[in-house]
């Protein structure tokens, strides 16, 4: 009896511990469920130093002779976890390495007066795959948003690195405005330098602003407890001061048409990826880039599907991404 009451006690310690958490701190449970994602998706955490800045990212599998790497960047204020469903559905066939840009998930936030523009970033990736060892062989580079724009860049800047190149609803000005960059045009009217105050979709605060963002990023909504609200909000909070520097400068007009005005010089073979309902970056931005890219061999637009493409159709996405893949070895 004193063996089971003892047992009950324990429980409800936990229970009541738990309940605290979740009520006071629910940034706890966030934290877990990103680090758990990462995990079950086969990630192994690693480090490397760049620039005197600790890097970190996933890796799953290993490097096989005449086999591409898979690298991937992810978007603003995301971080390895947005991968986190595409490498599950990944065999450990393939080797993929999901990196944390400077400022983000669980990468060194760069100093105040540091450079962050996307040709010190991409320089920054060119290092850390330089000390993977991951720059001797041509890789499949493969970016989503702002990743997409610095994927771009990075594969017209180092064409002989480059096996292929998949861009995901890349960051860029497109023909029809989505409401985030009708916001920037109209801060942008006013001179206004703190852009991120004026576009406050991405710096949500409030259990209801992290709503409101998850309905404009996703297609598919379903409901979230309050309190989880609550816990993004806080999650994202404290990366705040490094994502408002990094938002006002890419804002800028001279960082509006980056990725446009470098895409005549990527040569690789490239894939599109575009969720048709995106509210972010609009769709019709991939057909200025398939005008404008030497080599585009495939557009997949996804229907049903929003800006955040990894948690919106993530199969879908995995088997256009294997369909370029194998598309590309049966032509070679």
């Amino acid at each position: 009896m004193l063996g089971m009451a003892a047992v009950m006690y324990l429980c409800a310690a936990i229970a009541g511990v738990f309940l605290y958490l979740y009520m006071v701190y629910p940034v706890v449970f966030i934290h877990l469920y990103f680090r758990i994602s990462v995990i079950l998706s086969g990630m192994r955490l690693n480090y490397v130093h760049v620039d005197g800045l600790s890097l970190c990212y996933g890796e799953k599998g290993k490097r096989k002779q005449g086999q591409p790497t898979m690298i991937l960047i992810h978007g603003f204020t995301a971080c390895k976890f947005m991968w986190a469903p595409l490498v599950k559905n990944l065999s450990h066939d393939h080797h993929v390495i999901a990196v944390d840009l400077p400022g983000h998930g669980d990468s060194d936030t760069p100093s105040d007066n540091e450079d962050l523009s996307h040709t010190n970033t991409v320089d920054k990736m060119r290092k850390l795959l330089r000390e993977l060892d991951l720059d001797t062989e041509p890789f499949h580079l493969i970016g989503m948003s702002m990743g997409g724009a610095l994927a771009g860049l990075y594969a017209a800047e180092y064409p002989d690195q480059i096996h292929s190149l998949t861009l995901i609803c890349p960051a860029m000005k497109t023909p029809i405005q989505s409401p985030l960059w009708e916001k920037i045009d109209e801060a942008l009217e006013y001179n206004n330098e703190r852009l991120h105050e004026s576009c406050d979709l991405l710096f949500p605060t409030t259990p209801h602003q992290v709503k409101h963002m998850l309905n404009q990023v996703q297609y598919h909504n379903s409901w979230v407890p309050h309190q989880i609200l609550h816990g993004v909000a806080q999650f994202r909070k404290k990366y705040y001061p490094f994502y408002a520097r990094l938002f006002n400068m890419l804002t800028q007009p001279d960082n509006h048409n980056l990725l446009r005005d470098c895409a005549d010089r990527i040569q690789s073979p490239t894939q599109i990826i575009w969720g048709e309902q995106d509210k972010v970056i609009d769709v019709s931005g991939a057909h200025i880039l398939k005008e404008t890219l030497p080599n585009c061999v495939q557009i997949d637009l996804i229907p049903r599907c929003g800006h955040s493409i990894t948690t919106d159709r993530p199969g879908a996405m995995t088997k256009a991404i294997i369909t370029f893949k194998q598309k590309l070895q049966d032509t070679r």
